[in-house]
């Protein structure tokens, strides 16, 4: 199968499997062999494709493809015989755009021949939303190539805590909740970061390559998040890593890698519980640890990534 794949990403081509930024979404394209085309390009080329996968762009880019009513998904469906949408972050989170860019949106999706999800929940709402068969809403599982990824050779008594002070990634409960364990506290500066967040004791890493990344993170012990339900790469990344990871169960990667430190959405005092089990029982850590990568291998790797995207 012929496979292009569009995001707002400048680059053209294939992905290697060496390159050292491979975040989900190269990922995917990775894994998939598929050619990348930017959605900015001036045209599109002059070439057949099976199947496009587009992910739209949020927020500012979003709303300047709306203004100037660009037919996204009709562009691309003169080079690919089917078309179909990536969720991209929330799945609500298109609703703070203007009216005229929410529109636009809602048409592109039910222009589409399939919408692929991060959640299973994330299924249920575009089933909804759009009216589509549940033939054609499906999770397109959050997945992780492991080629290059190096592994420190010690663990720290501290928590990554991932995350910055928004509406999104629901930081200020993740620091609340690593806070009481009284270790060492280490997050990411993302682009929603706030100046002031430093004031909460935790220790910010600068920008770096997603190798490097997952470098500094094999160096935890624990990792907690409290993300709204959206890809999941952190307890992704977590599990591969055998870091027991606490966060909310709606999240596919949270509940099917962590289902031993999972909670429902907003109980932070069961969150609190989780990892101050991780820290006080050992037994229980090592089980969660196991579990954590055991699970996988056996649903998340490579190989059952691809298996599961048999309905492509």
């Amino acid at each position: 199968m012929k496979i292009a794949f569009f995001t707002e990403g400048g680059y053209f081509g294939k992905v290697p499997r060496n390159n050292p930024n491979m975040r989900t979404d190269q990922a995917w394209i990775c894994a998939l062999d598929a050619v990348h085309i930017p959605i900015f390009s001036e045209s599109f080329p002059n070439e057949n494709f099976d199947v496009g996968i587009v992910i739209i762009p949020k927020e500012k880019n979003r709303e300047y493809l709306a203004q100037n009513k660009f037919p996204l998904i009709e562009a691309i469906k003169q080079i690919c015989s089917k078309v179909y949408v990536m969720q991209e972050s929330i799945s609500w989170e298109w609703q703070d755009d203007s009216s005229n860019s929410m529109v636009w949106y809602f048409e592109q999706l039910n222009l589409a021949d399939k919408i692929l999800c991060h959640n299973d929940m994330d299924v249920l709402y575009y089933l909804g939303l759009t009216n589509k068969h549940t033939d054609d809403v499906r999770v397109f599982p959050t997945l992780m190539i492991d080629d290059i990824v190096k592994v420190s050779e010690h663990k720290e008594e501290s928590v990554f805590v991932d995350g910055n002070w928004h509406t999104g990634y629901c930081g200020f409960d993740a620091m609340v909740v690593a806070k009481s364990i009284s270790v060492p506290m280490v997050g990411f500066k993302s682009g929603k970061f706030k100046n002031g967040e430093e004031q909460s004791g935790i220790k910010y890493l600068p920008w770096m390559r997603w190798d490097q990344f997952m470098f500094e993170l094999s160096k935890f012990k624990y990792g907690v998040h409290m993300y709204q339900p959206s890809a999941g790469q952190f307890p992704l990344n977590c599990a591969y890593l055998g870091i027991p990871c606490v966060g909310p169960n709606d999240i596919n990667t949270q509940r099917d890698l962590h289902p031993m430190t999972s909670v429902d959405r907003g109980d932070l005092i069961g969150a609190i519980k989780k990892l101050q089990l991780l820290k006080l029982n050992l037994d229980f850590y090592e089980e969660c640890s196991y579990i954590a990568k055991k699970l996988y291998e056996d649903n998340y790797s490579e190989k059952s990534f691809l298996k599961k995207i048999n309905y492509l």
